[in-house]
């Protein structure tokens, strides 16, 4: 899979945007979860040192995606947003294909590492919305997920999430996390607050249902919790 060869210009006139306002730091009102600015070799991690990983789901055609080359497990790519800032972002490709009834490929967040093997939660329920700085093609859409493993609550997918439209250009999206919800399909009900106070992961998906062919690359930077 390659990149289109726009897609380092075009970032750098987008750029302006997440530059200006600066990267957020944590404290008070805000809890900056990643950043991007950090990498273990060249690998992203998150603000802490939590694990960056792309994921992919589908229902019978694997879908594909491109990051970090030879990472294990699959990883997001360091890009800069400008040649001459040195503020970073993950990036990654993604290819879904028919015949699917449902595809996806995201890139997973953990804000801190694992701790003897076990998955480590942070408690953010008292914050009320996400904001996160995004560049996307391809899809119309992305989903925002919420997710708490290995911390007594009886899920492996289906955590509560929002899917948000993809506007033009490189751009700030603030969601309500009261918003998030379980598909309807999942059995075992749990509540967006007992989530976010076990919460081990964030993330962000490029996905379809009913799909057709689609491609496209998305750009991620400042994952930030506010009040």
């Amino acid at each position: 899979m390659k990149r289109p060869k726009i897609f380092p210009a075009l970032l750098c006139a987008l750029a302006l945007l997440g530059s200006a306002a600066g990267a957020p730091q944590a404290g008070g009102d805000r809890f900056v979860y990643a950043d991007f600015e950090d990498a273990q070799g060249a690998r992203p991690v998150s603000k802490r040192g939590g694990l960056v990983q792309l994921v992919s789901y589908q229902e019978t055609t694997p879908s594909r995606f491109k990051g970090l080359a030879d990472a294990n497990p699959p990883a997001p790519e360091l890009v800069r947003l400008k040649a001459d800032d040195p503020n970073r972002a993950a990036a990654f490709d993604y290819e879904l294909y028919s015949p699917n009834q449902y595809a996806g490929v995201g890139m997973e967040v953990q804000g801190q590492p694992t701790q003897d093997g076990k998955f480590a939660a942070d408690d953010l329920s008292a914050y009320k919305y996400l904001s996160v700085q995004i560049y996307a093609t391809g899809v119309p859409a992305l989903r925002l997920e919420v997710i708490s493993r290995g911390q007594g609550v009886n899920l492996t997918s289906g955590f509560p999430q929002s899917s948000f439209r993809i506007k033009p250009g490189f751009n700030t999206y603030r969601i309500p996390l009261g918003s998030l919800a379980q598909p309807s399909w999942v059995e075992t009900r749990v509540g967006v607050k007992d989530v976010l106070r076990k919460l081990t992961a964030v993330s962000l998906t490029a996905y379809c249902e009913g799909c057709a062919p689609l491609k496209g690359t998305v750009v991620v930077d400042n994952i930030v919790f506010e009040k």
